[in-house]
C-alpha cells in the first residue's frame, strides 16, 4: 500500500503544475439508442457481521487521492499545451481491457441514484463513445467494454456522519457476495455517499469532509484491495457527494449541475481504474505523480456522449501530449 505521505510530495507537485489542454475538437455525439435510458433498479444489500469483519480484515493494495480541483482555468478548453514529460509511462502493472461497473448507493433516502443525479446514464452513454476512445490508446482495446453493469443499495447505520475505510471495505464486501464474487481486472465496484458524509483512511487525518477543512484533503479514490474469501483482486471508487466547494463541476446546459459533479469525478475515477488499477504500476507520470485523468482535472468541458452534453472534465492524451475528450 502506497503511504499517503508518500502522495503527499505529488499533490504539492499537481498543484503547482500548469493546467494543460490543447484546443478542443468537435466530437459529435454517438447515435441516439432506442428508447430513453431507464435507471436501474437496485438490489438491496445488507450488511453481516461476516462483512464488517471482511472490511476490517481486508488488504489495501492500492490507492490513488484525487486532490481537490484548484479553481477552474482554460475551462474553454484555452490555455497551454503541455508537452513532455507530461505523457504517461507504461509500467508492468495491468489494465482493465474491459470493465463493468456497479454502483452501491449508501443511505439515499430514495434507494437509487437519485441522491447524485443520473450517474448511471453517463456510465450507459459513455460504453463506446469517442470519450471512452481516448482510452485505446492505452488499453489496445474497443470501447464498447467498459459498460455499467448493475447497482444496489443499503442503509448504513453510524453513530456519526464518518465512514473509515473500514466501513467501507465492510460495504464492498457486501456487494460482492451478493453479487456472486464478480472481481478482477473486469469489474469495478463504485461507492457513491451521500451530501453530509465524510469519509477519512483509516487512523489518520486524510479525508474528505467539506465540514472540517483542516483534514479536507481529497475530493474521491480508487483503489485496489483483497479480500479473504475473494480470489481476485478488487477494483473500488470512493465517491462522495460532489457538489461542493472544490470537488464540483459548475453548471451549464444538458446534464444538471448535480449529475455533471457527480459524473466528472466518477469519469475520473474511472478512467484511472482502468490504465492504473493496481496494485502495480500500469500508466503513470513520475515526473507530476499523476495519473490519467489527474493532468486535466481543473478543465471542464462540453463533452457530448449519446446526445446528452455533460461539463466535466477531459482526460490526458498521449496521442495529442495534452487533455483530449477522444481518441
Amino acid at each position: 500500500m502506497k503511504s499517503l505521505s508518500a502522495l503527499l510530495p505529488g499533490l504539492v507537485a499537481l498543484c503547482l503544475l500548469t493546467a494543460c489542454a490543447g484546443p478542443q475538437r468537435t466530437i459529435p455525439p454517438a447515435a441516439p439508442q432506442s428508447g430513453a435510458a431507464v435507471a436501474s433498479t437496485p438490489a438491496t444489500l445488507g450488511v453481516t457481521t461476516v462483512d464488517v469483519e471482511s472490511g476490517r480484515n481486508a488488504k489495501i493494495l492500492y490507492y490513488h487521492l484525487m486532490p481537490l480541483r484548484a479553481q477552474h482555468r482554460g475551462a474553454d478548453g484555452s490555455g497551454v499545451r503541455k508537452k513532455y514529460p507530461a505523457d504517461l509511462v507504461r509500467r508492468k502493472g495491468a489494465v482493465m481491457k474491459t470493465a463493468a461497473s456497479y454502483n452501491i448507493y449508501v443511505n439515499c433516502k430514495a434507494g437509487d441514484e437519485s441522491c447524485w443525479g443520473d450517474p448511471e446514464g453517463f456510465q450507459k452513454n459513455l460504453a463506446g463513445s469517442s470519450f471512452a476512445g481516448l482510452l485505446t490508446q492505452y488499453t489496445h482495446t474497443s470501447p464498447d467494454g467498459y459498460t455499467f453493469a448493475g447497482s444496489f443499495s443499503l442503509k448504513y447505520k453510524t453513530y456519526t456522519n464518518l465512514l473509515y475505510q473500514n466501513d467501507l471495505l465492510a460495504i464492498v464486501h457486501a456487494a460482492l457476495m451478493k453479487n456472486g464474487k464478480k472481481a478482477g481486472y473486469t469489474s469495478m465496484y463504485h461507492v457513491f455517499l451521500p451530501k453530509g458524509t465524510d469519509t477519512c483512511f483509516d487512523r489518520s487525518r486524510s479525508c474528505y469532509s467539506p465540514d472540517h477543512r483542516n483534514t479536507f484533503n481529497f475530493c474521491a479514490y480508487h483503489e485496489s484491495v483483497s479480500f479473504k474469501d475473494v480470489r481476485d483482486v478488487v477494483i473500488v471508487s470512493i465517491e462522495p457527494y460532489q457538489k461542493i466547494s472544490f470537488c464540483a463541476s459548475r453548471a451549464s446546459s444538458g446534464a444538471s449541475a448535480l449529475t455533471n459533479s457527480t459524473v466528472s469525478t466518477l469519469g475520473h475515477e474511472t478512467f484511472e481504474s482502468i490504465t492504473d488499477p493496481g496494485p502495480a504500476f500500469a500508466w503513470f507520470n513520475f515526473t507530476f505523480f499523476s495519473e490519467v485523468a489527474d493532468l486535466c482535472e481543473t478543465f471542464q468541458w462540453k463533452i457530448p456522449l449519446n446526445g446528452v452534453t455533460y461539463s466535466i472534465q477531459p482526460m490526458y492524451s498521449n496521442t495529442y501530449h495534452a487533455c483530449a475528450d477522444g481518441p
